[in-house]
């Protein structure tokens, strides 16, 4: 299974992340100096334009992207996104659902031996605070994919239960 970014998802998100630079270009503009000069919000409108720039720019560079995200194979399941890696069917303990403020991930959950060779840099960091709150294993969110939840999880499931011809183990945390 190829999963592919959806280019109207994508699109949707650029033109919010346009209407956060705006909204933050307006509030650094109407607090600049002057007799009411108001240092916080030009700072925090500052700060917006840089922060959401940077998305922008990602999301921009996303669009035109034609490559799959997303790859469920007999090998295992790789998300592009997350590193260049191939989580191997083996070392697959468990997959569920999570959601969390209405973004879904499909979760799978692997020996932690792999799991930190298997991100690297600021994702290994983001992981080892989502270890920390309670979010085991790898999160692959299914926002701005052409998937829906509920289809990338059976996928994986399907495909692990075929690799190591055991039971499938999965729930929902929603």
């Amino acid at each position: 299974m190829l999963v592919y970014r959806s280019l109207p998802k994508t699109a949707g998100l650029l033109v919010a992340a346009f209407a956060l630079i705006a909204a933050s270009a307006f509030m650094a503009w109407a607090s600049r100096p002057g007799p009411s000069f108001n240092v916080v919000l030009f700072v925090i409108g500052a700060f917006g334009v840089l922060f959401f720039g940077f998305g922008a720019v990602r999301v921009g560079q996303q669009l035109f992207r034609r490559d799959p995200v997303v790859e469920v194979s007999t090998e295992g399941v790789r998300d592009v996104r997350l590193s260049s890696q191939v989580i191997p069917w083996h070392v697959v303990r468990g997959v569920e659902q999570l959601v969390v403020q209405r973004q879904w991930f499909v979760v799978v959950l692997i020996d932690e031996g792999f799991e930190k060779q298997y991100l690297t840099g600021g994702k290994r960091m983001l992981q080892q605070v989502n270890r920390q709150i309670g979010f085991l294993g790898v999160n692959i969110a299914v926002g701005g994919l052409m998937v829906s939840v509920d289809e990338l999880q059976q996928a994986i499931v399907k495909y692990w239960q075929e690799a190591t011809s055991g039971p499938a183990w999965h729930e929902d945390r929603r």
